[in-house]
């Protein structure tokens, strides 16, 4: 079996990703769409939905009530990406968020 390209334990990442779903907003330059997060911790995300993206683009999301958070894609496939996030989102805001559903 061929491995994940993203898994979602500590095996290869710095943090746990926890397993959440939320439409919000890529903005990249001029650039706008609604994607869904599928997963996230307070390092990165895994995205669903967005037009074309290359690793080491920059962006940013707006998540719920939160600023927007300034981004790196880490990794693409035909449909998802990773990020990293440039600024770590604080533990105690990252639990709040991901235990609220939007």
């Amino acid at each position: 079996m061929i491995e994940q390209a993203h898994p979602n334990t500590t095996g290869e990442r710095r943090a746990d990703r926890t397993g959440y779903e939320a439409k919000v907003q890529f903005r990249a330059g001029n650039r706008r769409a609604d994607v869904k997060v599928l997963d996230i911790s307070g390092l990165g995300a895994r995205i669903s939905g967005v037009f074309l993206v290359h690793d080491g683009d920059r962006f940013f999301l707006k998540i719920g009530n939160l600023e927007p958070i300034e981004a790196r894609v880490a990794w693409v496939t035909d449909f998802e990406f990773g990020c990293e996030f440039l600024r770590p989102i604080n533990e105690v805001i990252l639990e709040a968020l991901t235990n609220r559903r939007m």
